[in-house]
């Protein structure tokens, strides 16, 4: 798995924790802080994003292009 996928799962991830912990909270009764919705905003954004610019590659590539390594882990 390359380095671009396994971040944008890991940032899915923590969306998901950061969802489940909302809905939790607000279940029970306990206050957020304020900086809670707007992270699971922010991070949504984020994956979209992703989600995004990975279809526009695999679209643009030619089914048999090899994919250059890159420099960043």
């Amino acid at each position: 798995m390359n380095s671009a996928v396994s971040g944008r799962d890991g940032l899915a991830t923590q969306l998901r924790a950061l969802e489940d912990f909302v809905a939790r909270s607000e279940s029970e009764g306990d206050a957020l802080p304020p900086e809670a919705r707007e992270m699971i905003l922010r991070l949504r954004e984020i994956v979209h994003a992703l989600d995004g610019l990975s279809a526009s590659i695999a679209t643009e590539r030619a089914p048999n292009e090899p994919v250059e390594p890159t420099d960043t882990p």
